[in-house]
């Protein structure tokens, strides 16, 4: 009786995880549902790829509608995008299933897409507002192409359905646009971009500097 009791016993070990997972399966497809009611605009900077006609990267909690328009938040951050495809293929070869139908993969590869011109897109970077001089003005960001290329490389021939994938949900890159976005990488570095001297990190101290008492 006493084993049989230690074999029944609950694991919250286990509770947590698969707690964990669901919830960061829910943050992922909400940032998707969001991102999804945009599909207009993804195909709008597919051919036009100008700052008004971006993804919106800022959402209302509970109904994923925009905030903020263009005229009074500047939204084009490539970095963000990248990041999210970057997640994306980590967590799903994790083991963890976010994209459930081929609408989905279609959106995906849509991303992709923006995704590969992050070479020749000035954008808003991790700073959101361009360049150092708050102007309204957009840049190359070495932070964006980065990212760019770092997603692209992740998600180059990646089945988005996991180890239950099919030969319609394997996600492409063309391999030029790659190859472009390393090399502006490499002409950017060891800049930020052309008026940030260097990344995030050093520019919040040259900004605001600390004074001493």
């Amino acid at each position: 009786m006493r084993e049989r009791g230690k074999e029944s016993r609950i694991d919250d070990d286990l509770g947590r995880t698969h707690e964990l997972e669901h919830s960061a399966i829910k943050c992922m497809r909400g940032i998707l549902y969001c991102y999804m009611r945009q599909a207009d605009k993804v195909e709008q900077f597919k051919q036009d790829p100008s700052p008004s006609k971006c993804l919106h990267s800022m959402f209302h909690v509970d109904t994923g509608d925009e905030i903020q328009d263009y005229s009074q938040y500047h939204h084009l951050q490539i970095d963000a995008v990248s990041l999210f495809l970057l997640y994306l293929v980590e967590m799903i070869c994790s083991g963890l299933q976010i994209i459930y139908n081929t609408d989905e993969v279609a959106f995906i590869q849509n991303l992709v897409f923006c995704v590969e011109r992050a070479y020749r897109v000035p954008d808003y970077g991790m700073w959101e507002r361009g360049s150092k001089y708050n102007n309204g003005s957009t840049e190359l960001h070495s932070s964006s192409v980065g990212l760019a290329k770092a997603a692209l490389e992740a998600i180059n021939g990646f089945n988005l359905f996991g180890n239950q994938g099919c030969s319609w949900s394997v996600i492409f890159v063309d391999l030029d646009a790659h190859n472009r976005n390393r090399q502006t990488l490499c002409s950017l570095l060891p800049r930020e971009s052309r008026s940030h001297v260097s990344p995030a990190a050093h520019s919040c101290e040259a900004d605001c500097p600390i004074t001493p008492r």
